[in-house]
């Protein structure tokens, strides 16, 4: 979140052209409380103001009391990417989150189907919302916070998406969120080839997910000629918990993967 608020702007910015001086002071969003200080205006006034300006595609509110100028090249979509405000937004909704799943998978290259929403595993509960061309999803995870420790920054916007390694572990943890796991295999090959150093970052981050993930995705690395990286082959045969499904969403039946301890109930085939 980046705010240049000084106290010699005060009033001095006419509400017409808020969103105008807060792009060209590297101003990304704005509270109530901001625009009241910048434009002299009270507090019974703000929504009203604001709201011409939201009818003519210069600023939007992803949250109550949250205001975001849209650059010149977005006002025609109605927002910006949510890359450039998702920061800002959970900041501002005091959650903690991570940019994860399809999302993160297309951010690092891995975009064998372009995702069809903004997919955010989160530390609270916040709800589904859409502005412009895109919809934001959310979802509560325990391990928002841990695998933080090991997320990139996304230059420029300094949104926290998930590592390529964990991002692996959220597509295998839930491949019903991902297109199913033959989509998954598709992204895991992927990012594989893109991300060679993936494997201390699933390694790591592979006990704060459920033993299905690490399992799947293992095998998923392994049957499909992208290599089963050692130190999550070592993480599973350690796992003491009982076999898991390869999909979760198949029946309980199928062969057992005893290398894995993958109950194998879904034939999967990705087509990269």
């Amino acid at each position: 979140m980046i705010h240049l608020i000084e106290t010699t702007h005060a009033g001095s910015v006419p509400a017409s052209e808020l969103p105008d001086w807060a792009l060209s002071h590297g101003v990304t969003s704005l509270s109530t409380a901001e625009v009241m200080h910048l434009c002299g205006l009270p507090a019974n006034q703000v929504s009203q103001r604001m709201a011409s300006l939201r009818k003519g595609g210069k600023l939007f509110s992803p949250a109550r009391g949250l205001w975001v100028p849209i650059p010149p090249e977005y006002r025609t979509w109605g927002a910006p990417d949510p890359m450039g405000y998702i920061d800002d937004m959970m900041a501002h909704l005091g959650a903690g989150y991570l940019v994860g799943w399809l999302t993160a998978a297309e951010r690092h290259g891995a975009s064998h189907h372009a995702a069809q929403v903004f997919q955010v595993a989160t530390d609270k509960t916040v709800r589904a919302r859409a502005f412009g061309r895109s919809r934001l999803e959310f979802y509560a995870r325990s391990y928002v916070g841990s695998a933080t420790q090991s997320a990139e920054l996304l230059r420029n916007t300094g949104a926290c998406v998930a590592s390529p390694g964990a991002t692996m572990l959220m597509l295998a943890a839930d491949p019903g969120m991902c297109g199913g796991m033959s989509n998954v295999a598709n992204l895991v090959i992927e990012l594989a080839e893109e991300h060679l150093d993936f494997e201390a970052e699933a390694t790591t981050d592979a006990p704060l997910f459920p033993d299905a993930a690490a399992r799947r995705l293992g095998w998923l690395l392994d049957a499909f000629g992208a290599g089963a990286p050692d130190g999550l082959a070592g993480y599973c045969a350690a796992l003491a918990s009982e076999p898991s499904f390869l999909s979760p969403s198949s029946a309980r039946t199928g062969r057992l993967d005893s290398k894995w301890r993958i109950v194998v109930n879904e034939e999967v085939d990705p087509d990269i």
